[in-house]
């Protein structure tokens, strides 16, 4: 064979091959930028027991891949498809199968945000970190459920779980399993637990899951910050003087309807150890999840002599405080007037 031949051949070889290579993994074959996605950053979500068939009908039939062909045969390459790892991946336009393959070979998902707030029971809870995470929010409901005494410092009977979680933004995963999740709420716990934080609920005479469950009460009571300490004031002159908090919210929770704008007198029969009408001291566990701003508020109570306080009767969430129950009684007949008078009835 001429040398020219030959030459010829080895480099019609090699083109083939650089061909060959760009087609499988370097040309963008990706497409991410064509598909509507569900929120603004571009995630490719793949649950637990995804098969590789399964992934590559997704990402076809989604129209996330432009060629699926070259796809399989750069996975066949790259040895991917045995065990597909589950998760949610950010993506980018316009990547080749090898960066993409790379990608979920690695398993190297991006965290989420998981919102936890305006939370009042486990069962709402769990729901709520359900609709965000892989897990199920039954699954959620058992690891809760078995995990009752997780929290330090619980005293007997008391329904402490919930004190591990602050509403907040946290970035996870999402196969995060539930004890892991629960780790995490730990270690949150923990730090928001400063030693001048434990060394204010020492100074009430309570734990700070006590100090908890007083918050989750205030912050039901009131939507003015400005006055959250105040009414914690009242509970702790309450509490220390042995005189039942008669608090409506606890009532409310232990009614269990949540839409109920007025608390009336068969309401205060209710029998369950969350009726602060019925039951003295605090009930043995929050309420709903509080503000950090309203643990600290109450952590640093106002110091004052007043024992009741009434709703304003002027829609503006704000309280008006008593020293005597004859006082109350008058900022009481004021306010049930007032419902009365704009038919607020329940």
């Amino acid at each position: 064979m001429k040398r020219s031949s030959l030459i010829l051949l080895v480099l019609s070889g090699l083109t083939g091959c650089a061909l060959l290579v760009w087609f499988l993994y370097i040309q963008p074959v990706f497409i991410a930028g064509n598909v509507q996605w569900p929120d603004e950053k571009k995630h490719l979500t793949i649950p637990t027991g995804t098969t590789f068939q399964q992934l590559v009908d997704h990402l076809g039939n989604e129209g996330i891949l432009a060629d699926t062909a070259s796809f399989r045969r750069c996975a066949a390459y790259l040895h991917y498809g045995d065990q597909v790892k589950p998760g949610k991946y950010l993506l980018q336009d316009n990547w080749s199968n090898l960066t993409f393959i790379r990608l979920l070979r690695s398993g190297a998902q991006s965290p989420i945000k998981l919102v936890i707030h305006n939370v009042r029971t486990l069962d709402e809870l769990a729901g709520k970190i359900g609709q965000q995470l892989e897990l199920d929010s039954t699954d959620m409901t058992d690891a809760l459920s078995m995990s009752r005494s997780l929290v330090p410092e619980a005293t007997p009977g008391e329904d402490s779980l919930m004190c591990l979680f602050l509403p907040n933004t946290y970035e996870v995963y999402w196969t995060i399993t539930p004890q892991e999740l629960l780790e995490r709420m730990w270690n949150e716990y923990n730090r928001f637990w400063t030693e001048d934080r434990k060394s204010l609920a020492q100074q009430t005479g309570f734990t700070p899951n006590q100090i908890y469950v007083l918050a989750s009460i205030v912050e039901k009571e009131t939507l003015a910050s400005a006055e959250k300490s105040t009414i914690a004031g009242v509970y702790l002159n309450r509490l220390h003087q042995g005189i039942p908090l008669q608090a409506d919210p606890t009532v409310v929770f232990a009614k269990g309807d949540f839409t109920t704008g007025r608390v009336l007198n068969r309401d205060l029969e209710i029998d369950s150890p969350y009726n602060t009408y019925i039951y003295s001291g605090l009930p043995p566990g929050p309420i709903c999840i509080p503000e950090p701003s309203t643990i600290d508020a109450t952590l640093q109570a106002e110091n004052h002599d007043y024992i009741y306080f009434c709703a304003k009767p002027d829609q503006s969430g704000r309280h008006t405080f008593a020293k005597t129950l004859a006082a109350h009684n008058e900022n009481a007949r004021v306010y049930q007037n007032w419902l009365n008078q704009n038919r607020i009835f329940r």
